[in-house]
């Protein structure tokens, strides 16, 4: 199984070849119209058959805490220019939200992807799962003090008691955040993507997620695959929450899926595996967080050949990367490691940490791009009959000394015809002959 690099990915356009000198016999000409009738039949009927399968990978659309009530306009930008693309489905990466701001994601849905029957798959973020008496209390009141900071346009060094509450709450969010049990989070996490989510959409079109979300064995589980076909060739889709690493019911749920489906497979989820970002440096080389517990119980189902991963996407991280293992000649294996967090929430460089202390095991990145950002696939089969996941990531890239634009600002610069190609690659998986 391998993956290739493609930079100068084009779209090959059928041109058909229309007759160019009038015929004069009327038999012949009988004839070859019902030959050109036939050719044109065969021609569409193969096409509507070979289509590829497109479909769109981004994730991370929430505001901060202090302007979290604010509409996503950010992120109403960028799925204008997706849904314009006409994509089959969305997949989601988590982080809708920053705190319970459900509303203001379901307005782009709604505005967006609803009219068009786009359907979206989510997963739960770790944003997602911000709850309880007792971090609502402490969200309140760092609120309060973050506008008083920005109404009064201070300088780090101006009015050190309220900068000691700011940074002194902060902290009190981030304790109570992590001390919530683990049980507690999965019953959340379930009544996110049911009650806050698909109840609140209209049924008609929250029916794919009826029936992914239906009919489970437990009314806690918040993970969920799909299959997708492309030529006759099945596609799984499998949708995990990384926030609940130590949970057996999931780990028991995953093995059984890959038992039962041993075909191509794509994994979606929010704590990217591998980064050299902000949270790679915080959450990987921290053997005690969420991210870092995940990695390490199913880092090494993902990375067994033989269960036939081709992709991993999540988000996390507000930039793109992408990670791979060469072989010997240096041709990009499976599977292929990609974080789209670039949906509107503001965007993260490179970590500060030293990168040789975050476990990669072997793989590279390709680079970080602070950008914001989706990625575009198209699968579809090559001349040998092998599945090819053909991926452009498109979006604007940004300067974050320079500072992030404002919403009108950005509504101008991230349209359809000054998208930048910001990485293109092939993953390619070969069928057992």
């Amino acid at each position: 199984m391998t993956a290739t690099i493609n930079k100068n990915h084009t779209t090959k356009k059928t041109v058909l070849p229309f007759a160019r000198r009038p015929v004069n016999v009327g038999k012949r000409k009988g004839s070859l119209l019902c030959l050109w009738i036939f050719f044109v039949y065969c021609l569409f009927s193969q096409k509507v058959y070979a289509d590829p399968l497109r479909f769109i990978a981004y994730g991370d659309t929430r505001l901060s805490i202090e302007n979290r009530e604010k509409p996503q306009e950010k992120h109403n930008t960028i799925a204008t220019v997706i849904q314009e693309m006409s994509p089959a489905f969305i997949l989601f990466s988590g982080d809708m939200i920053c705190y319970d701001e459900f509303e203001k994601f379901l307005e782009v849905v709604v505005r967006n992807y609803t009219p068009n029957k786009i359907p979206i798959y989510p997963v739960i973020g770790n944003h997602e799962l911000i709850f309880g008496r007792e971090v609502d209390a402490t969200i309140n009141a760092l609120t309060t003090k973050l506008t008083a900071r920005k109404k009064t346009d201070m300088q780090p060094s101006s009015h050190p008691g309220l900068l000691k509450d700011i940074e002194r709450l902060s902290e009190r969010l981030y304790r109570e955040i992590y001390s919530i049990a683990d049980e507690k989070l999965k019953r959340r996490s379930r009544e996110v993507l049911c009650e806050e989510i698909m109840n609140k959409l209209d049924a008609d079109y929250a029916s794919y997620l009826k029936e992914v979300l239906s009919g489970e064995v437990s009314d806690m589980r918040s993970w969920y695959s799909f299959t997708k076909e492309v030529n006759g060739l099945r596609i799984k889709f499998i949708a995990m929450n990384s926030s609940l690493p130590d949970d057996d019911e999931q780990y028991q749920w995953f093995l059984n899926e890959l038992k039962q489906f041993d075909g191509p497979k794509i994994i979606v989820l929010h704590y990217p595996p591998y980064s050299i970002g902000f949270h790679g440096c915080d959450e990987l080389s921290d053997k005690k967080s969420r991210a870092a517990r995940f990695r390490d119980r199913y880092l090494r189902l993902f990375n067994d050949t033989s269960h036939n991963v081709m992709m991993v996407i999540s988000g996390h991280e507000h930039n793109y990367q992408r990670f791979f293992r060469t072989d010997g000649t240096g041709t990009m294996q499976l599977p292929v490691y990609i974080i789209s967090g670039g949906g509107g929430a503001p965007l993260s460089g490179r970590g500060l940490c030293d990168i040789s202390s975050i476990p990669l095991d072997g793989f590279q990145c390709s680079g970080l791009i602070t950008a914001y950002q989706f990625v575009d696939i198209a699968a579809d089969f090559d001349e040998g009959k092998n599945l090819a996941l053909k991926c452009r990531v498109l979006g604007v890239t940004y300067d974050l000394t320079k500072g992030l634009p404002d919403d009108d600002s950005f509504k101008k610069q991230f349209t359809r015809d000054r998208l930048e190609l910001l990485d293109a690659f092939t993953v390619n998986w070969k069928r057992e002959q």
